[in-house]
């Protein structure tokens, strides 16, 4: 791959297949390049109002689409000087695409709405590794017994995160794990997860050979969120009052549907998961 000063903004958008509607957008995009410096440099200094500043523009969407795009091939010179490969460059930015699809699904248009997830990856704060993204960061709860290990607080761990995309199969998760502990050398392998995939209650809607409970039970859960909607927002892509406004296209909305039909709750689960020797 060529450098930064001479990688085209098309081939960034054809690595990460974004789609010819949504390339369009930013091939098309006209900026001044003083504009853009003013407001990279916006970015870098102050995000919160950066972004407060940018969502109060019509059409913010698609210039956050542009903005990510464009800070994104920015960030390949920095992914050169650490030596990190350009398969793993290009997998972390599929985000933008994911992201532009599930704004193009929740608002009829392509762009970018998740803007505050997205600066993790532009800032190297986040790596897609195969199936699964990790982020280091300083473990935030209280000292932990996991099994034999003990987790501290402040410690630092591994947070896991589980982009949408392709199937959570184990084979997946398991190649994903061996390529964070090669990438994150120096950091121990302990990672963290908060996500509605580790909600206890989801045995209640899967089958027990299901991926997604696999996948749950690598991990120690010690924590769990009631409150927590968040499974009904990736379930159903959208948020209800009343659970007989959910859609019923799938085997696993139908479940859930029922399960929230009946009282019972969908919420989150936070967990650890410490791979033994050999593993």
């Amino acid at each position: 791959m060529k450098g930064p000063d001479f990688m085209l903004i098309s081939e960034f958008c054809r690595e990460i297949q974004l789609g010819e509607e949504a390339s369009r957008i930013i091939l098309d995009f006209r900026m001044e390049e003083e504009e853009y410096a003013r407001l990279k440099q916006h970015f870098q200094m102050d995000r919160h109002s950066f972004f407060h500043q940018v969502t109060g523009t019509a059409g913010y969407r698609q210039m956050l689409l542009y903005l990510f795009a464009r800070f994104a091939v920015d960030a390949y010179e920095e992914y050169r000087i650490r030596g990190i490969e350009d398969n793993i460059y290009f997998d972390t930015f599929t985000d933008i695409r994911i992201w532009s699809e599930t704004c193009y699904r929740d608002y009829g248009e392509y762009g970018l709405e998740e803007y505050n997830w997205l600066q993790e990856h532009v800032r190297l704060q986040l790596f897609r590794l195969g199936r699964l993204q990790f982020q280091p960061m300083a473990f935030n709860g209280e000292n932990l017994k996991a099994g034999q290990c003990l987790v501290e607080k402040n410690q630092l761990v591994l947070n896991v995160h589980i982009p949408e995309g392709e199937p959570l199969t184990p084979d997946a998760v398991s190649h994903s794990f061996l390529l964070a502990r090669k990438f994150f050398r120096g950091i121990p392998s302990v990672y963290i997860c908060s996500s509605w995939l580790l909600y206890p209650g989801l045995d209640q809607v899967l089958k027990a050979e299901s991926n997604i409970l696999k996948f749950q039970r690598l991990f120690y859960i010690y924590e769990v969120n009631e409150a927590s909607r968040e499974a009904e927002q990736r379930i159903f892509h959208r948020l209800e009052t009343n659970p007989n406004d959910y859609g019923e296209e799938t085997s696993l909305q139908r479940a859930a549907k029922a399960l929230l039909l009946s009282g019972r709750k969908l919420g989150s689960g936070s967990g650890i998961y410490i791979p033994e020797e050999g593993d």
